[in-house]
């Protein structure tokens, strides 16, 4: 019987091998390199119309805010400066974070998945909603 024992325990264990490995990289696997950010200029709590641009290291995207635009994912900040007619420029700089896939990965994966997410830029994500907001905007 526990020559029976023992081989559940191996195949048991090669399994749980087998199925780490997998997961590592996962964020990779399951996520994106881009992602959409929602921008807002707010001037005194009021929604303004903008000209925006965002950039990183991987790229620069043009678009009006509100909206959305599409970015590429990196491990460095994203920049966002927009323009309403007449107004001064407003500019915010949004920092990358963890994305929910990349923190199971680090549990399940481990270390080197985690660094895999990190390294393709897949691991990491902007803020989904960012408001760029001015008090002295008149």
């Amino acid at each position: 019987m526990s020559k029976l024992n023992e081989r559940r325990r191996q195949v048991t264990s090669l399994t749980l091998a087998l199925t780490v490995g997998l997961l590592g990289g996962c964020a990779t696997v399951l996520s994106d390199d881009t992602q959409e950010v929602s921008v807002t200029l707010l001037c005194q709590g009021k929604p303004l119309r903008a000209s925006c641009s965002a950039e990183n290291d991987r790229g620069s995207w043009k678009f009006t805010a509100p909206g959305t635009v599409t970015v590429k994912n990196s491990k460095s900040s994203l920049s966002i400066s927009c323009k309403p007619q007449y107004k001064e420029r407003f500019t915010v700089t949004a920092y990358p974070m963890p994305s929910l896939t990349m923190a199971a990965n680090a549990l399940l994966g481990g270390i080197i998945g985690a660094a895999v997410d990190v390294y393709n830029d897949t691991g990491l994500k902007y803020p989904e909603n960012i408001e760029i907001s001015g008090n002295s905007c008149n």
